[in-house]
């Protein structure tokens, strides 16, 4: 038996100082949203180190932290915000859980109890009766919290991910041929006029995944998109002769997406003459979103081609851990909206990343498929 339910207190340095850190991470993030163009990091750029694992130093902050966090280390399990009730009291929190039906109670028993353990606290018990399970976590032997499971009639959200690796080879042939390993099928985004595309092409789809035309646009600013782009200044005929050069060049495409282009998606001339192109041979089109005034995506709805829009970058940050984040923010994304698309490049961090949870996002019921098999 734990000792009596910690009473709430207050800590106000340590509880301002975190707030104060999520809050300005918030406005760093809203205003890094990636309107201009993408492009990878420099070659030469290490990924940050990892930060440690937060652990609680006392009973009121493991409750705290335990309150806030529950939500997002429950998604991996399939229970989505929805199925989670919370209540805060000054004799401890409350915290009720339904579990899906296809999610057995001992595996969300579990995942709770390594949840706790990882911030620092510990399970003082646990009772089952009625169906439901009761678990008392607490620190240090002081009782902080009491979660309930039950048994929920709703079955785990899943969806379709695609993901789409742009300027693929581009990280040399070695890691390339360990992306083609991958088992999950891919979409990958080839620059038509760099390197060698034809052998590229020919690992790729023996592997099963699919290719699509990385076609250079021009952004705004003055840099490089790379031989054979589209630029604004191009006539009709010149900017769909580099368009069907640029299919020539990369065989089997299922069809194109933007590199770079920011400048050149926001131009309704220019895009027209594209996916006309790419209309005469029922080929689809994705918007890497690069701009936020690109009109391709919707474009390409108006003139009844099959087209898609990124939903996320997942590796805007090289490193491994920021990019397995940015995997289940997009698996949550395909929960919610029953399809996904994110956007990364053939770098080690995110090879690494991949490896590491798509298997754990298929056993959750996610499916992979190419981004052609998506729903317009």
């Amino acid at each position: 038996m734990g000792k009596r339910l910690a009473k709430r207190q207050r800590h106000p340095l340590w509880h301002l100082t975190l707030a104060g850190l999520l809050v300005l991470g918030g406005i760093a993030v809203s205003l890094y949203i990636p309107w201009r163009d993408h492009r990878p990091a420099p070659a030469h750029a290490a990924p940050a180190p990892p930060a440690p694992p937060f652990q609680a130093t006392d009973a009121a902050q493991l409750a705290d932290t335990l309150y806030t966090g529950i939500d997002s280390a429950l998604v991996e399990y399939g229970i989505w915000p929805e199925l989670l009730t919370k209540h805060r009291g000054d004799n401890g929190d409350r915290i009720s859980v339904g579990v899906p039906a296809d999610l057995p109670l001992a595996e969300a028993n579990l995942g709770i109890s390594r949840f706790v353990q990882k911030l620092g606290g510990e399970i003082l018990g646990a009772t089952q009766r009625r169906g439901q399970v009761e678990i008392r976590c607490g620190f240090a032997g002081v009782q902080t919290t009491t979660i309930t499971l039950s048994p929920n009639a709703a079955r785990r959200r899943t969806g379709n991910i695609a993901i789409v690796l742009d300027d693929f080879g581009g990280g040399g042939r070695a890691i390339a041929t360990r992306f083609c390993a991958l088992a999950q099928p891919l979409t990958l985004a080839i620059l038509p006029n760099e390197g060698e595309v034809r052998p590229l092409v020919d690992r790729a789809r023996a592997r099963g995944h699919e290719v699509l035309v990385h076609l250079p646009m021009e952004p705004e600013g003055d840099q490089d998109p790379g031989p054979g782009a589209i630029r604004t200044d191009h006539d009709d005929g010149e900017i769909r002769r580099r368009v069907r050069q640029a299919l020539q060049r990369v065989p089997h495409a299922r069809g194109l997406s933007n590199h770079m282009g920011s400048r050149a998606t926001a131009d309704a001339r220019v895009m027209q003459q594209i996916l006309s192109e790419l209309k005469a041979r029922n080929l689809i089109f994705l918007d890497s979103r690069t701009a936020v005034h690109s009109v391709g995506y919707q474009l390409a709805i108006d003139m009844d081609l099959v087209a898609f829009s990124r939903d996320i970058f997942i590796d805007e940050i090289d490193d491994k851990d920021a990019v397995a984040a940015k995997l289940w923010d997009l698996a949550g994304i395909a929960a919610r909206a029953g399809q996904a698309v994110g956007i990364g490049h053939d770098r080690e961090q995110t090879l690494i990343a991949l490896q590491r949870v798509l298997p754990r996002l298929e056993t959750r019921g996610f499916r992979f498929v190419p981004v052609s098999q998506l729903l317009p």
